[in-house]
């Protein structure tokens, strides 16, 4: 799945990877061009404060855990 997210502080990057830390599987943020970090990692996820767009991937659906981090309607984004 992938969604279309918000990051605009450091308390949203903490409590993004505070989740994503938590769940099993893997997160994956990206520009959604050439970039791409592990959503479970601080420093990464700092990164992409100099993004113009950031994406959330993971394997499974986990609208449930990042639903106040998505930004437009709550559809997945299309590839």
């Amino acid at each position: 799945m992938r969604y279309k997210i918000r990051l605009d502080t450091m308390a949203d990057v903490n409590r993004f990877v505070g989740i994503a830390t938590k769940y099993s599987g893997k997160i994956a943020l990206t520009d959604g061009d050439n970039f791409t970090v592990n959503g479970k990692s601080l420093l990464g996820a700092m990164y992409t404060f100099e993004w113009d767009q950031i994406y959330c991937e993971s394997e499974n659906e986990i609208y449930h855990l990042i639903k106040d981090f998505i930004v437009g309607d709550s559809l997945p984004v299309e590839d």
